[in-house]
């Protein structure tokens, strides 16, 4: 797990000191080792956090034996040895034992062929210096970032936004801005700021520096996944199936020649990466970190009752309402935006723990959204009902069904849409009249179903679970810690899929073929219960001057940076109204105008050095 930024322009060689700022920006991402070459034509600048193949051989950039390729790689590539074995026996010459090489030999033998062997999580920058071409890609479900920009002829590459920004400049982009209110998280190319996108998942990009052609291609489709269902599947063999898979992919994602520690929070997905993780290892001792609030909802009782089954050498992060408080500009400035979720400063807070003895986290994202885990799956009837209703009544008729407000909400949307979204998004569109929904992207992706349950998990396979993935990317290596994600692996995402969709999603149910299948391992007590996850109280740490709701004060200030996006008036208004809310659950407006606002901050002064084109 590394961070590189690749950067092309015939004929031009890049300022040294703006290469070295690119490093700085990016050690977080790889304390090992900083690699930088600076031709003529290309640079390339990597920090590299060892984990596979520690020899110096694995150093990037790697340069092929005929001196003609280069290349720079972040992720891991879970069938390396095999597509390495493969090769040998094909001709192909190693001088290293990593993944890097693998990738790079196999595009020399294969071209982009080569590619859609890979099973891991991926993104890299090949440049071919004999034809002066470029060849980006990003693995199929977007694990790691890639991000890009182009400034006339110049064309560059990042793990992270911030070395483009040196290129491109920082101007916040209104589309991503509005998505960012609403959704907490902005879709598809977007990257927050103008001038910069996310090469999506699944994607090759091919540039010819010679006359500057730009291409894309895909390599892998989500939509190719929902066609594969198999109607004959029965249930006893969707939790086999379930059980196999479950264990390879784990198996694969164990591979690390530093170890590997276990992000566990007691929930069912967790309990089964650690219950599996130390039944592979034959119960020889497996570390797992896991954070708890006092006087708070949390998993603690679960995560014992997985501790005490299995060989676990456990350790507590305790969250308090001055930890968070501390940590959380510093989580929306490793986040580069607007934190997808408040999650991210527990993330950050675990890691750091973490950091102390292992390089390698295996943690539950993708489990939620590939099984069916949260409550709009057992809700989907009755979220398809109100979406109807509530676009099929004229607007003047809601007043006589007043105790029917709820679907309200619904009116003029796609319900499968707003599903997801904790705010009321009539409110936000009234403390910031002029920003517009200009980005229909999470409509086109529910438009591609007809069965409402396809719409929900076609919504959070490409738009929600992007955003937790880029959340533990970026917590993770902002203390030097890669993030594995087991569930999120093809092989087991194209298994899922094949089991029909009234086991896996039958309504008043989550995760249910999931949980039948993790008895295997966890106590019954454990997997059949309601969800509880990490409660944060917002709303009462909101009401402490002294503590969060010190950054209050940010946003009513005269000054402040929302105020050039909407009406401080009413945003005013609305915070004075909400201090006199009793304290409740769930996510207040108020925290997410922090949570903004800190971003727009946070600009001012994240470029500490002077290196900008």
């Amino acid at each position: 797990m590394c961070g590189f930024v690749a950067t092309f322009q015939k004929g031009n060689k890049a300022p040294p000191n703006l290469l070295q700022s690119f490093s700085n920006d990016l050690i977080h991402r790889g304390p090992d080792s900083e690699g930088i070459i600076n031709h003529a034509d290309f640079s390339m600048v990597f920090r590299r956090l060892s984990i596979i193949d520690l020899h110096p051989a694995s150093d990037q950039p790697m340069q092929d034996a005929s001196g003609r390729y280069f290349i720079v790689f972040n992720g891991e590539i879970y069938n390396y040895i095999t597509l390495r074995n493969q090769l040998i026996n094909e001709g192909m010459v190693f001088k290293s034992h990593g993944d890097t090489e693998v990738i790079l030999n196999g595009y020399i033998k294969y071209g982009n062929d080569f590619i859609s062997r890979l099973e891991g999580m991926f993104a890299f920058v090949i440049y071919d210096t004999l034809n002066s071409k470029i060849i980006g890609a990003r693995d199929p479900f977007g694990i790691k970032p890639l991000y890009f920009s182009r400034k006339k002829d110049l064309f560059a590459f990042s793990s992270e936004v911030r070395p483009l920004r040196r290129l491109v400049g920082t101007e916040i982009d209104p589309v991503s801005f509005y998505e960012l209110l609403i959704y907490r998280f902005a879709t598809g190319r977007l990257s927050n700021y103008k001038n910069i996108e996310l090469i999506p998942g699944g994607t090759i990009v091919s540039i010819d520096l010679n006359n500057s052609s730009y291409r894309e291609e895909k390599f892998y489709d989500s939509e190719s996944l929902f066609s594969s269902e198999n109607p004959n599947l029965d249930e006893e063999n969707s939790i086999k199936l379930v059980q196999e898979d479950l264990v390879n992919s784990i198996t694969s994602h164990m591979n690390s020649d530093v170890g590997f520690a276990v992000q566990l929070s007691g929930g069912v997905d967790s309990s089964l990466i650690t219950a599996i993780s130390s039944s592979i290892k034959n119960n020889e001792k497996l570390k797992t970190f896991g954070i708890s609030i006092d006087d708070e909802l949390n998993e603690e009782k679960y995560r014992n009752m997985v501790i005490k089954r299995y060989n676990v050498e456990h350790h507590e992060v305790h969250l308090s309402e001055e930890k968070f408080t501390d940590e959380f500009p510093s989580a929306v400035n490793s986040m580069e935006g607007p934190v997808p979720h408040f999650g991210c400063v527990m993330l950050k807070l675990l890691c750091k723990e973490i950091s102390k003895t292992d390089k390698v986290v295996l943690t539950g994202e993708g489990a939620d959204e590939f099984f069916g885990g949260y409550a709009r799956y057992s809700e989907w009837k009755r979220l398809r009902t109100f979406g109807i209703l509530a676009n099929s009544l004229p607007k003047f008729t809601w007043d006589l069904f007043s105790r029917y407000s709820s679907i309200k909400r619904y009116s003029g949307h796609d319900s499968a849409v707003l599903a997801s979204v904790y705010f009321d998004v009539n409110k936000l569109n009234g403390m910031f009249p002029d920003l517009k929904p200009t980005s229909d992207q999470r409509e086109i992706i529910s438009s591609q179903f007809k069965d409402y349950r396809n719409k929900l998990r076609g919504l959070d396979q490409s738009a929600y679970l992007s955003s937790l993935l880029l959340r533990q990317d970026k917590m993770s290596m902002s203390s030097s810690v890669e993030a594995r994600v087991p569930f999120t692996h093809l092989p087991l995402a194209k298994m899922i899929h094949t089991i029909p969709l009234d086991l896996l999603i039958p309504g008043n149910a989550t995760k249910p073929v999931l949980k039948k299948a993790a008895i295997k391992w966890l106590p019954d007590e454990l997997v059949f219960r309601r969800k509880i996850g990490l409660t944060l109280p917002l709303h009462k740490w909101l009401s402490n001057e002294k503590g969060f709701g010190r950054y209050i004060e940010y946003v009513l200030d005269p000054n402040s940076k929302l105020s050039s996006f909407g009406d401080l008036s009413i945003i005013k208004n609305h915070i004075k109204e909400f201090k006199k809310e009793t304290p409740g659950n769930g996510i207040p407006i108020t925290a997410h105008l922090i949570n903004m606002e800190l971003w727009l901050r946070s600009l001012d002064n994240d470029l500490t050095e002077n290196s900008v084109i």
